[in-house]
């Protein structure tokens, strides 16, 4: 089953996060689509607009040992990653048009499907417990709007401003 978080994040919020995922080492920012199977990270995030390509990213754990699935899309022509398969979150930044900012969030699944054993059996413990700090630190340095909503310091400043949340 996945963990989700929805966030409402700003730019400045997204750095002070991604700033904290950088400094527990072992971690990249993965594009959702590349030209070839093996995914170059990012250094930063470009500007969020409505395409998906500036939303939507994949945050790894790079000392998970377990590897990153990839597939082509025949469609598209364009290589994805198995998110379900591979140890990676899912990043879907916040979206701002005119006043109104839309969430984003961070999903992920606990769970794989191993081919040896043709079952369903939980990702390598280090993926659970990176999640878990990960949702600890949103915890700790968001407010709590809903159930597994959250609302950045930045956010609350753009709600001042007039903002709202949708």
């Amino acid at each position: 089953m996945p963990k989700q978080l929805l966030l409402y994040m700003s730019r400045k919020d997204e750095d002070g996060f991604l700033d904290y995922l950088r400094s527990n080492g072992g971690f990249v920012i993965l594009p959702t689509a590349s030209s070839t199977a093996a995914f170059v990270p990012l250094d930063t995030l470009p500007d969020a607009s409505q395409e998906e390509a500036t939303r939507k990213f994949w945050l790894q754990n790079t000392s998970v040992n377990l590897p990153l699935v990839t597939e082509f899309d025949e469609e598209k022509g364009r290589y994805l990653i198995n998110g379900f398969q591979s140890p990676v979150v899912e990043f879907l930044r916040s979206f701002t048009i005119s006043k109104i900012m839309l969430p984003g969030r961070l999903e992920a699944d606990m769970t794989y499907f191993d081919d040896n054993r043709q079952d369903l059996v939980s990702k390598p413990v280090e993926f659970k417990n990176w999640f878990d700090s990960i949702e600890h630190w949103i915890r700790k340095n968001y407010r709590h709007l809903t159930l597994l909503t959250y609302v950045g310091p930045g956010t609350e400043k753009f709600q001042w401003e007039g903002g709202l949340l949708h």
